[in-house]
């Protein structure tokens, strides 16, 4: 006959494994939302810095080259 202790072990101990395992998987949720709007920010500040610079690289050769002549029109009359 099979002894009831035993058994009765095994189901307290497949409880407890189920409620921490519960536990954990709301854990890794938590860590992998985390995780995921860490990315997010990351992504977000590399933009914010390469952007402008792109924009700058495009954007500001002819300003500053009018810029220039206007400085060479001033020091250099015709």
């Amino acid at each position: 006959m099979p002894d009831l202790d035993n058994y009765e072990s095994l189901k307290a101990l497949l409880k407890d494994n189920l409620e921490q395992s519960a536990q954990m998987a709301a854990d890794i949720k938590k860590i992998r939302s985390y995780i995921r709007w860490q990315k997010i920010y990351s992504l977000l500040t590399v933009l914010l810095i390469v952007v402008p610079i792109v924009l700058g690289f495009l954007y500001l050769p002819p300003v500053i080259r009018g810029l220039l002549d206007t400085y060479r029109s001033a020091l250099y009359p015709q």
